[in-house]
């Protein structure tokens, strides 16, 4: 089974993170560095389509950095998370002078059960997918995207705390049984695409899941997964396009 590893950028000491979605590199070998995402919050994370007997909750949370992860991993194995200790040993708390260090203390924490709210109801996902596709499949009519094999697994490496430093990790495993890698096109729409990746064959996969269990290994917290769908996109001279869309939740496919 190939992995598809997704090392997510580790949030930091101080947490926050950047503006922009982080985006795991999917290739076939492990590989690539995503940045990191703001926090998503318990307002505005969106809504999921009710799934019924959905027991993982109904709401979505877009691209989720390292220490999201983490204590969405926490939450669906019913653990609290040591946020009062992670909070202490945060930099600025422990280098405060004795007149800063309780309102930095209360900051912190209030900070990190804000990222623990957060994930309140979660059972869906969306996260941004580097990949690449292969020369054109003539007898299937299409391109091989080397990313999301069936079993392809995401890692992410949260350091909730730096003194000491504690650092865990949670897998996120894609667990769907059908072909999720090829992208079917006819010849001329798959010398468009080709066109309009500048002939560089990158795109990014704005990819949807719905969180189908969780288990513990030795290495951590695994996550299993369903692909749901993803939208193909390139950003070429910094105009994104649409190239297609693949869905694998019962719904019809279509390419654009």
């Amino acid at each position: 089974m190939t992995a598809l590893t997704a090392m997510i950028a580790a949030c930091g000491a101080e947490g926050g993170g950047g503006e922009t979605p982080p985006t795991a590199t999917g290739t076939a070998t492990p590989a690539g560095v995503a940045p990191v995402s703001k926090s998503v919050s318990a307002s505005n994370a969106k809504l999921a389509p009710a799934a019924g007997t959905d027991r993982f909750g109904q709401r979505q949370l877009d691209h989720p950095d390292d220490l999201q992860m983490l204590m969405l991993a926490y939450r669906l194995e019913g653990r609290q998370p040591p946020i009062a200790e992670w909070a202490a040993a945060q930099s600025r708390v422990v280098h405060a002078n004795e007149f800063e260090r309780s309102a930095l203390l209360e900051a912190e924490r209030q900070r990190l059960q804000g990222i623990y709210d957060s994930t309140a109801d979660v059972g869906r996902l969306r996260l941004n997918v580097r990949a690449r596709f292969g020369e054109y499949d003539a007898t299937r009519g299409g391109y091989y995207l080397d990313a999301f094999m069936p079993g392809s697994v995401f890692n992410f490496n949260a350091r909730p705390a730096p003194h000491p430093v504690v650092q865990e990790r949670v897998d996120l495993q894609v667990d769907n049984s059908e072909e999720i890698n090829f992208w079917p096109l006819d010849v001329a729409a798959a010398q468009d695409a080709l066109q309009r990746t500048g002939g560089m064959r990158n795109v990014t996969l704005d990819s949807r899941f719905r969180i189908t269990g969780i288990s513990r290994r030795s290495g951590g917290a695994v996550l299993s997964a369903r692909l749901l769908g993803y939208t193909i996109g390139s950003e070429r001279y910094g105009r994104p396009v649409t190239l297609g869309v693949r869905q694998f939740d019962g719904s019809a496919q279509g390419e654009n």
